[in-house]
């Protein structure tokens, strides 16, 4: 398969409205072949050893995997998951990557700041599902539901945003 095979599918094409000419025919099959070429040549350049130090040399890094084992790339949304607490999520939108760590700016320190990606998952808004397996699980910690008036309240008030949508 060539990057041209649509080019030269359409030159040979009588059913396209154009029905080139002979020579036409050989000057599309020329510039094919030659764009063919230099495509082969950039290919057969660009290839380098995948190791940590070949990359380097050639100013590329191995992207950051996070806790998930996902690769992270700059723009993506991040939540914090190395110690669960009653804190809100802490989310960091990705501005860079570097050798296991990521980049992005932090309201606490007032400025970018380095982060470990294996500390860090890919943020999703929580589902309705989401909201329901968290809520069966405080119950069944809190071990009834009677005394949880509170938690009821919180996660109605959860569940009712599904609406908003």
């Amino acid at each position: 398969m060539s990057i041209t095979d649509e080019l030269r599918l359409f030159a040979a094409d009588p059913y396209t409205g154009w029905v080139p000419t002979d020579k036409q025919q050989a000057d599309l099959r020329a510039i094919a072949d030659r764009i063919d070429a230099e495509h082969e040549r950039v290919r057969a350049e660009s290839i380098i050893d995948m190791t940590d130090e070949s990359m380097a040399e050639h100013g590329f890094v191995r992207l950051p995997k996070d806790a998930d084992g996902e690769y992270i790339h700059v723009g993506d949304v991040m939540e914090w998951v190395r110690y669960k607490d009653d804190d809100p999520t802490i989310v960091r939108t990705v501005s860079g990557i570097g050798n296991g760590v990521f980049f992005a700016w932090s309201d606490e320190q007032g400025r970018y700041a380095q982060y470990e990606a294996h500390a860090y998952r890919h943020h999703h808004a929580p589902t309705v599902e989401d909201v329901l397996r968290d809520y069966a699980c405080r119950i069944l910690m809190a071990g009834c539901i009677d005394e949880e008036d509170e938690l009821v309240d919180e996660y109605a008030a959860k569940l009712q945003l599904r609406g908003d949508e």
